[in-house]
């Protein structure tokens, strides 16, 4: 039996402060974190192209945030679509750089390579190298195969000639 059939409303609140639709979102304190919105931008541009945290992006622009704030801040459906928006464009701006060529790569790849090797990680530097190696094309594929099987000159030969008095053509 429903507990509410019946119910009469007597009136309504006199000042109901109605949520708006994003009420489940957690809301960003611009006045918290003491930014305009041109200041959270470059927040997101230093996290995208440094690699940088939100509270280290803050640091760096002379804003002081809490870590709650941080968290409250990036649990915000706004802000990592922002967030994500920004990471693209700059995936985008690198992968149409006339300068991101397969020597280029191949630098970036021996460069990371020498940073694991130091770090101990010989492993991760080999397969870099090999990598690498395989963009310069020093490494071919892993298995070939050859569509003329076990024919030597001598077959290879035979088959021209024959094809060439087939067709009346010379093959060269």
């Amino acid at each position: 039996m429903d507990g509410f059939t019946g119910a009469e409303i007597e009136a309504l609140a006199g000042d109901p402060h109605l949520l708006p639709l994003q009420a489940g979102e957690v809301h960003f304190d611009a006045a918290a974190f003491a930014v305009e919105e041109g200041v959270v931008l470059e927040a997101v541009e230093l996290m995208v192209m440094q690699g940088l945290s939100l509270k280290q992006a803050a640091m760096d622009l002379d804003k002081e945030v809490t870590s709650q704030e941080c968290e409250n801040i990036l649990r915000r459906k706004s802000f990592n679509r922002l967030l994500w928006e920004a990471r693209f464009r700059y995936f985008n701006k690198i992968a149409t750089d006339p300068n991101f060529k397969k020597e280029s790569t191949i630098g970036k790849l021996i460069l990371l390579a020498e940073k694991l090797e130091l770090e101990g990680d010989h492993s991760k530097a080999a397969d870099a190298i090999f990598k690498a190696a395989k963009i310069a094309g020093f490494v071919g594929p892993e298995q070939t195969v050859s569509v003329f099987g076990e024919l030597s000159a001598k077959d290879l030969e035979a088959i021209r000639q024959t094809v060439e008095k087939q067709k009346g053509v010379e093959i060269n």
